[in-house]
């Protein structure tokens, strides 16, 4: 009901203002529009997948192993040794690992055209998909006919990806939602969620704050810190984007390109800076709290000042794109993307 209460304190009465508020209760008591009935939308299919799934650490090799297996020497050894990236790499420090990527080709295709790979496979692969874990199941044993392969080689994801020069990341749990354009010849983990786009009008609206507050209402939480989820059937698939004109789209491109070589651009002058740190900062500074000497020297080298202005300039011009006002509240934000939905 909606009135005023007046509370007893220690300090003298208090009077709490109530608010009447229509909605579903969700599981943490909130109140709020249904979010549980938003299904894909034809315009996003097959854009969006996690990254490969290995079945196998023996893939994974470092440079120097790669470089020993052919890499840089052998034709065609760059389409097979591949840089792979996870959640860490991208959002901490990369270790610059590679992955062996014999996706579309029969074993003894494999043995002939790549043997050296075929080679580090057999003894470092093999053995374990053969075990079978768990063993006895129909996965554990196509695994172990397919050694060579990928568990998971994310064949739609690839058939999005082709003759891309980049595409767009994001970590699937993580205390902060950035999305970044990452090169077309890496191959991206599983902990990684994939957008089959090189457009920075896509990036722009995905880092935007009003795709945050939709992920969050939709992903769930995940993990010991109980970090924001990007499910992408639940966040990416049924999201709607702006349905704008050219002019508005070209600023958001603009605004995309920006972020994201700012952040680049000052992570390779300063290669100690970690995205997870800069947005750190930039919680605290968008929260006006105060820096720790620590917290400050990761805002000046990582120009989180910057960082700070362009992505207010990018909600605004999201919510432009929309033709919605900027100061919307969440719930209000929540209430017109499921209208729009």
């Amino acid at each position: 009901a909606a009135g005023l209460l007046a509370l007893a304190e220690p300090h003298g009465p208090a009077e709490v203002e109530l608010t009447a508020a229509a909605g579903l209760i969700h599981s943490d008591l909130t109140v709020g529009v249904d979010l549980t009935a938003v299904r894909p939308l034809r315009a996003n299919l097959q854009l969006c997948s996690p990254g490969v799934k290995l079945h196998g650490a023996g893939f994974i090799v470092t440079a120097a192993q790669a470089a020993a297996l052919g890499l840089g020497t052998v034709p065609g050894m760059a389409q097979r040794v591949r840089p792979y990236r996870n959640g860490k790499d991208l959002m901490a420090h990369s270790r610059q690992g590679f992955v062996i990527d014999l996706q579309g080709l029969s074993e003894p295709e494999a043995r002939r055209e790549f043997p050296s790979l075929h080679a580090w496979i057999c003894e470092h692969v093999r053995g374990r998909r053969q075990a079978g874990s768990p063993s006895g199941t129909r996965d554990a044993a196509e695994y172990a006919r397919n050694f060579w392969l990928l568990g998971k080689p994310r064949k739609t994801l690839r058939r999005a990806l082709a003759g891309l020069p980049r595409y767009i990341a994001t970590v699937e749990t993580s205390r902060h939602r950035v999305f970044l354009f990452v090169p077309a010849e890496i191959l991206a983990d599983n902990t990684l969620i994939c957008i089959a786009s090189a457009d920075a009008f896509v990036l722009a609206t995905l880092s935007s704050r009003l795709h945050r507050v939709w992920a969050v209402a939709t992903g769930g939480r995940l993990g010991v810190g109980n970090d924001p989820r990007y499910n992408k059937t639940r966040c990416f698939d049924p999201f709607p984007f702006p349905a704008c004109a050219p002019l508005p789209q070209a600023r958001l491109r603009e605004l995309g390109e920006r972020l994201d070589d700012h952040r680049k651009q000052r992570q390779r002058a300063h290669p100690e800076l970690t995205l997870t740190g800069m947005y750190n900062v930039l919680e605290k500074r968008q929260r006006a709290e105060p820096l720790s000497a620590a917290e400050q020297a990761i805002a000046e080298k990582g120009g989180v000042g910057t960082l700070h202005k362009l992505h207010a300039e990018l909600d605004a011009a999201v919510a432009f794109a929309y033709g919605w006002p900027p100061e919307l509240s969440d719930a209000e934000l929540l209430q017109r993307l499921l209208q729009l939905h």
